[in-house]
């Protein structure tokens, strides 16, 4: 018989299993760094924050809210609306056929419609960006790409620093001019119809360039980016789709110029 350690009797010694776990996710950054980052290097920042649960992408649709509410509000204090709204009526040809009674329906229907506008400003935004989110989800699926719905309306919301910027200034324009003389479709003039006039350009040339507004272009552009990163998609994919669905209003803008 042999003596034995106690070790060698024991038999082989296993090494002890170590827990592996995966990598922990990145916050997403604060909601100010992220506004930040979208002024500066959009591209780089929905790519931070692609895939990133949270809601702090409310806080633009919130203040493009409350400065959309509160623009409303300076407007009816600041402008004649009746007036604002008969010098639209007036631009039709059609007016000239309509008789100083239904001339006054038409703009006291209108006043109570542009008043109710407002009075539902909160609501009318909230409404409008949760549809054009839903229209980009389905057109993003439909050309073969994946992303969520919560994602593609967190790339809107993010997207509406532009609008923020348009809202500050259409307020500041207010105090700097007379309301009631503010181009209701156009008040701040950030195009190139602004600076040539609907006389140069005619109806249809003034329509055209009124929509190719810079901060429209921005936040689709933001619109761009953001659904790219968030859908791993290519940007010229992306660029396509976004720019491509804004057509359409676009040229239903110059039918009805062309038209009327």
């Amino acid at each position: 018989m042999t003596d034995q350690t106690p070790e060698e009797n024991a038999g082989p010694v296993s090494e002890p299993e170590v827990e592996t776990s995966a990598p922990a996710q990145q916050p997403a950054p604060p909601a100010a760094e992220v506004m930040v980052g979208l002024l500066t290097a959009p591209g780089e920042t929905f790519k931070r924050i692609a895939g990133k649960a949270g809601w702090a992408c409310l806080i633009p649709l919130i203040i493009l809210m409350v400065l959309g509410t509160a623009g409303g509000f300076i407007y009816l204090q600041r402008a004649d609306l009746a007036e604002v709204i008969r010098q639209q009526i007036k631009q039709n040809p059609r007016s000239a056929e309509m008789s100083e009674a239904q001339m006054d329906q038409a703009v006291e229907m209108g006043s109570k419609i542009g008043k109710a506008m407002t009075y539902a400003g909160f609501l009318v935004v909230a409404v409008k960006y949760l549809l054009v989110a839903a229209i980009l989800w389905l057109v993003v699926l439909a050309f073969g790409d994946t992303i969520t719905f919560p994602d593609t309306f967190r790339v809107v919301c993010w997207s509406q620093l532009p609008n923020i910027l348009f809202t500050l200034l259409f307020i500041v324009m207010m105090f700097v001019k007379d309301a009631t003389f503010l181009d209701p479709n156009n008040p701040v003039m950030s195009n190139l119809g602004a600076v040539f006039g609907q006389e140069r350009l005619g109806k249809v040339g003034y329509a055209f360039l009124s929509d190719l507004d810079v901060f429209t272009l921005w936040m689709l552009w933001l619109y761009t980016r953001g659904l790219a990163a968030f859908a791993n998609a290519k940007v010229g994919k992306m660029a396509a789709i976004v720019f491509g669905l804004y057509g359409i209003p676009v040229v239903l803008h110059l039918a009805k110029a062309a038209i009327f």
